[in-house]
């Protein structure tokens, strides 16, 4: 009878320890969210737009390579109205803006949601001003305009109630493509260095695990380098002129509703 138990005890004890060294492996968290919003840029003295806008939001963690970043994207997609000092105003111009980032905690060795984070991010813009405007009898035609950029983001987060996002420029790629108003012009290729931004968002957790997210950010660019660019007579006596992307300001504010990983 002893003999038996002891058998019946060792293969209990070599079932339990099979069990402990194969875990299930833990898997990635997927979470996403929807958004709405009203995006507001100006260019001091010289244009602004302004308008609604709509993203989309993901964020994956626990990821097996990586277990202690989290990786996020945004996608925001508004219509806007463009207004300038100088050439009048069009409406419906399509903006689409996407960030990608990858945060990792500063102090931390293993996952976590809370504390103050670094990693780097990647940024693009875009929007379509193609069409015509009439200011003081005259008509100006309008072009695309797109950038990349390379930020720095850090965060500072509470892990449930709030988020402190801010970012540094490390380089910034825009065009202008002026070419869409005329074949006469060559399209302006700038470089932008400087540059900052700034995001609070607070947390409010629902009864079904979502999460309402609203948030507040903005972003500042300063003027850019010149270039020099083709263009007709008219405008460019010479053949050519110079361009600069000016410094800019832009205001968002909306809600991100973030649902529960399931």
């Amino acid at each position: 009878m002893h003999k038996k138990l002891f058998i019946s005890l060792l293969a209990i004890t070599a079932a339990f320890h099979s069990g402990a060294q194969t875990p299930e492996p833990d898997q990635p968290r997927f979470q996403w969210g929807v958004s709405g919003g009203m995006n507001s840029y100006k260019e001091p003295g010289l244009m602004q737009l302004k308008g609604p806008e709509v993203g989309l939001h993901s964020r994956v963690t626990n990821w097996a390579s990586l277990p202690n970043a989290q990786f996020e994207g945004d996608i925001l997609l508004g219509r806007q109205k463009y207004t300038s000092v100088s050439s009048g105003s069009l409406s419906g111009v399509t903006n689409l803006e996407t960030r990608w980032r990858v945060l990792l905690p500063v102090f931390s060795d293993t996952p976590t949601h809370e504390g103050f984070f670094a990693g780097l991010a990647l940024h693009t813009l875009w929007n379509d001003l193609r069409g015509t405007s009439t200011f003081d009898g005259e008509t100006y035609g309008g072009y695309q305009r797109s950038a990349t950029q390379l930020w720095l983001p850090l965060r500072w987060a509470s892990g449930e109630v709030w988020e402190l996002d801010a970012g540094l420029l490390i380089y910034g790629r825009h065009i202008s493509k002026l070419s869409d108003v005329s074949p006469s012009y060559s399209d302006a290729i700038n470089t932008q260095r400087h540059g900052q931004y700034a995001q609070l968002t607070m947390q409010f957790p629902m009864k079904d695990g979502d999460v309402v997210k609203p948030f507040v950010r903005y972003t500042h660019l300063g003027d850019s380098d010149t270039v020099v660019v083709r263009g007709p007579q008219n405008n460019c006596p010479s053949g050519f002129c110079t361009a600069t992307e000016p410094r800019s300001n832009r205001w968002q504010i909306g809600a991100v509703w973030e649902f529960n990983a399931r």
